[in-house]
């Protein structure tokens, strides 16, 4: 018996790993090649399996998006509750934190999160759609819910608008990386946002 549930443990464990290995995959396509040139064969080559192993843990092409898409939400929402919960700064340095690490990211490993989405989306697949729109929506109300600490702390003004500011921080950094990926990736991002943030400050700050 225990032996039995070590083997169960160990296979659970190894197919963990594969479904990681093929998600990563598909993000390395998607950037290099756009979301319509991805495909079940592509991946299993990038991961140096056969189709058929991959079919053995997702059904289809767009399964494994709908997992990497849970994988970008995971982390852009862990990346906001660990800045957001380091303490020692006030709201703007804290939202500036996030912005700059997610295009850090972004930067490290071209659109592991915001370019995913943009390709994800330009599928036009509405299922995959509602889910891209929810981890947004998420996203967007993590942002929201600092700004209002941060109205609370005398920090953001109190007659801002919450949700247009918090969504606003969202289409700068997309809008952003959809230019960069346009561009081939010819400038940095982060050299680009800081004017852009230091607009959004300026129109929110509390004097």
């Amino acid at each position: 018996m225990a032996g039995r549930r070590k083997d169960m443990v160990t296979q659970h464990r190894s197919t963990v790993v594969r479904q990681r290995q093929i998600i990563n995959a598909a993000r390395k396509l998607l950037i290099r090649y756009g979301s319509e040139h991805v495909t079940v064969g592509r991946i299993a080559k990038e991961v140096g399996i056969s189709e058929a192993a991959i079919y053995r843990h997702f059904r289809s092409k767009k399964d494994i998006l709908s997992l990497l898409v849970d994988y970008v939400e995971d982390n852009l929402l862990r990346d906001i509750a660990t800045k957001a919960g380091s303490g020692g700064h006030n709201t703007l340095e804290v939202l500036d934190s996030i912005l700059r690490s997610h295009l850090s990211a972004i930067e490290k490993r071209r659109g592991v999160s915001f370019q995913v989405i943009a390709e994800i989306t330009s599928l036009g697949d509405k299922k995959l759609n509602k889910k891209v729109a929810d981890t947004i929506d998420k996203y967007i109300s993590r942002l929201r819910n600092i700004l209002s600490e941060g109205v609370k702390a005398g920090d953001v003004r109190e007659d801002i608008d919450l949700e247009a500011a918090a969504t606003l921080l969202f289409g700068m950094i997309q809008g952003l990386v959809n230019i960069w990926a346009l561009r081939n990736y010819d400038f940095n991002p982060e050299q680009k946002y800081v004017p852009l943030w230091n607009i959004f400050r300026e129109a929110v700050i509390k004097h």
